[in-house]
């Protein structure tokens, strides 16, 4: 790895981290502040959050179509300046009444403008370093992500209390606004985008058909793609019943269980991160089914460790261990779409892989939701043996078309 991909790494690997230190500050302020208004209700609240959702079904796919249309930098750059720019404003609204629309409509804005930037930033990976090095970059980013993800949300807590609504989404707006200064000094190393001249409707829904096509047509991608997605609605159960873990083991806790569970994802995680960087240097199919396997296995493994040995500790090495061999799993799945898809259509590749995953985890949760029993101690067993078994007939499939 030469120097350029080293500062590459290093700018990019802070801007994201800065961005998503943003976008969790403001979550956590608006969903404190909205809550706040109406105790009663959560109106206020799932309005919020299901419009960032309607928003990424909506215009992920043009974001891809757009990530291969002109360059990549200038839409990380440009959507990061504008995010920034919508929250600053936003912090200097006082009105009460005035603030609870704004705070839905920034939101909208900033779901729309990560509909365009998140494709971008998954494609822009392949411009800023070579292919033996893009598993290692996605590495630190999932690692910074998690850190991130662990530490913010505790952060925010003391930043709202000492400087409240306003301060926090002041410091959001700057916090946009340097993720689009580190962009700045990313240096592409390897093939860019060719920028259009024109962009009409007609020409954009034609390059999405073409998106579509390409994958149609590269049976490795659909069948990767394809696998994401039922990924995706198998682990909506998981993340529907999680919140339920104490009536799941009911003898281990009497409460506490969803916190210790989501403190030994975020650390099997973390642990997953790292190692994905030196234990899969080369990307093969093979090891990314096994990966998801053992995932699999590890979440098979709560209901034989509650009823062996009841203790709290013992069991959150299941969905501790069940992290971390997802993360590694998520990480060369990326990794791999990022190597094998044409840089031409790499935008649009991943702005139908975050469509497909945004549509098939709310079906999954609604149809779980009516078919499973919050209460069953083996609710972790069968979505374990779900994954695994999905591992085994995709392996197969793999194999079938010689796909490495």
């Amino acid at each position: 790895m030469n120097q350029q991909e080293k500062n590459n790494i290093l700018s990019l690997v802070c801007s994201k981290g800065i961005s998503k230190i943003g976008d969790i500050m403001f979550d956590f302020a608006n969903n404190t502040f909205l809550a706040g208004l109406n105790p009663a209700s959560l109106s206020l609240v799932a309005v919020y959050q299901s419009l960032e959702s309607v928003i990424g079904i909506l215009f992920n796919l043009f974001g891809g179509v757009f990530a291969d249309s002109f360059k990549r930098k200038k839409i990380i750059i440009g959507t990061n300046i504008l995010g920034g720019l919508a929250c600053m404003i936003l912090s200097f609204i006082s009105k009460e009444q005035w603030l609870v629309y704004a705070i839905v409509m920034t939101n909208v804005i900033l779901a729309f403008m990560s509909a365009f930037s998140a494709p971008s930033y998954k494609a822009f990976t392949k411009e800023i370093v070579r292919k033996e090095s893009i598993s290692q970059l996605n590495s630190f980013l999932e690692t910074m992500s998690t850190v991130i993800k662990v530490i913010i949300p505790m952060v925010a807590i003391f930043l709202y209390n000492m400087i409240g609504i306003h301060g926090v989404l002041l410091m959001d707006g700057l916090s946009f606004l340097i993720a689009a200064v580190l962009v700045f000094f990313v240096v592409p190393v390897n093939e860019e985008v060719t920028t259009k001249e024109k962009m009409t409707m007609r020409r954009i829904l034609e390059d999405l058909k073409i998106g579509f096509e390409y994958v149609y047509s590269h049976r490795p991608v659909f069948i990767i793609i394809l696998l994401s997605a039922l990924v995706n609605f198998i682990l909506a159960a998981y993340n529907l019943l999680l919140p339920y873990s104490s009536q799941m083991f009911e003898d281990v806790s009497s409460g506490g269980l969803y916190g210790t569970f989501l403190t030994g994802e975020a650390i099997g995680g973390f642990v997953g991160a790292i190692l994905s960087g030196f234990v899969n240097k080369q990307l093969l199919i093979k090891r990314l089914m096994m990966f998801l396997t053992f995932s699999g296995l590890m979440l098979m493994l709560a209901p034989p460790l509650y009823i062996m040995f009841h203790n709290l500790i013992i069991l959150a090495f299941s969905p501790a261990l069940f992290s971390l061999f997802l993360s590694i799993f998520n990480i060369q799945f990326f990794s791999i779409v990022q190597r094998d898809v044409d840089n031409e259509f790499l935008g649009r590749v991943f702005g139908i892989i975050f469509t497909v995953a945004i549509l098939f985890m709310p079906i999954g949760t609604g149809i779980f939701s009516m078919i499973l029993n919050p209460s069953n101690t083996f609710n972790f067993l069968i979505i374990g043996t779900s994954v695994t078994l999905l591992s085994l007939v995709f392996g197969i499939l793999f194999k079938k078309y010689k796909i490495d």
